[in-house]
């Protein structure tokens, strides 16, 4: 990549990871209105993604979906009110921090572990009738891997050449248990091998390698060459959610050298190699978190829903 095309990834992950940490802390204010789990660490893999994504193009996340959200094209203010509960959220504060829907960027996520593998194949289903080259890219964790509809979904996907990509997020951990302890395979990846889908590890804490992976992935998907199953090695450096007592499973040791390999750093340090200077990359930074702040308390000032207003998007058949 050159240099512009790196400095607006990184600012993109700045973006992400400061969002992150803000929700924390708005969290442990309790003012986030459901369970939190944080993104930080993992940024390289949404904004890597999303960097190769039509607008049209579909996203099926999970219970860890701000970063896939704001990636996909979602405001900062508009994933704030969502995870504050408030009017001005992506769903207008109904859906909450793992419910919601982005309707104008086909970006969808739900809470039940692997739910949306399966949906993810009926979407595709529909838009390989459609003929016009759209995909869809279904995120998921290690634990996730190991669901019914983990293996209904990629048979399903295998058998009818599904336009889809599985970008199974293995951030080492299924709550506090190592991944390696649950799933049989290492690499997870082998599994799409056994549904006649290539499966593709790749490091997820670099953002060109992700990017060149699934721009390869997403570019003959387009074309009828798929589904694609895609491994994207990484490390949640928060806990799993937000107040999780860390030191139950992981060791301080074991967090701090996950961090050397820092997504955001790794960036950092190539673009000061390009000649980047210290000062100009302090200041995409201040200007994310300015941006970010304001958009913050402009959410905090947003009223929460009603409760006649908890049926808006209900459609009731009349008689």
């Amino acid at each position: 990549m050159n240099r512009g095309e790196l400095l607006k990834l990184y600012k993109e992950m700045l973006v992400l990871r400061n969002f992150d940490e803000m929700c924390l802390n708005l969290k442990m204010e309790d003012l986030i209105m459901d369970g939190f789990h944080p993104y930080s660490g993992e940024e390289a893999i949404a904004v890597g993604v999303s960097s190769v994504l039509n607008k049209d193009d579909y996203v099926i996340s999970n219970h860890r979906p701000q970063g896939h959200s704001i990636a996909k094209g979602s405001t900062t203010r508009a994933v704030f009110c969502e995870m504050l509960g408030r009017r001005g959220g992506v769903s207008q504060g109904i859906g909450g921090p793992m419910q919601w829907i982005d309707y104008e960027n086909n970006f969808y996520c739900g809470s039940i572990v692997g739910s949306g593998m399966t949906i993810a194949a009926g979407v595709t289903m529909a838009l390989k009738k459609e003929k016009e080259g759209r995909i869809c890219v279904c995120y998921f964790g290690d634990g996730a891997s190991n669901t019914g509809s983990f293996h209904e979904a990629m048979n399903l996907a295998s058998i009818w050449k599904l336009p889809v990509l599985y970008i199974l997020e293995n951030n080492q951990y299924g709550e506090a248990m190592p991944a390696a302890e649950f799933v049989s395979v290492n690499p997870i990846s082998k599994r799409g091998g056994s549904y006649g889908i290539e499966g593709i590890t790749v490091d997820g804490n670099d953002v060109e390698a992700v990017y060149e992976t699934v721009n390869t992935a997403v570019k003959k998907a387009r074309t009828g060459i798929g589904p694609y199953f895609i491994e994207c090695v990484t490390y949640r450096t928060r806990g799993h959610y937000g107040g999780d007592p860390e030191h139950t499973y992981r060791t301080r040791e074991e967090v701090e050298e996950w961090k050397k390999k820092c997504p955001i750093k790794r960036v950092k340090v190539k673009l000061e190699a390009m000649g980047v200077s210290e000062m100009e990359l302090d200041g995409i930074n201040k200007e994310v978190i300015a941006g970010l702040e304001s958009d913050k308390d402009w959410a905090l000032e947003q009223r929460f829903p009603t409760l006649e207003e908890a049926t808006d998007h209900v459609w009731i058949p009349s008689e």
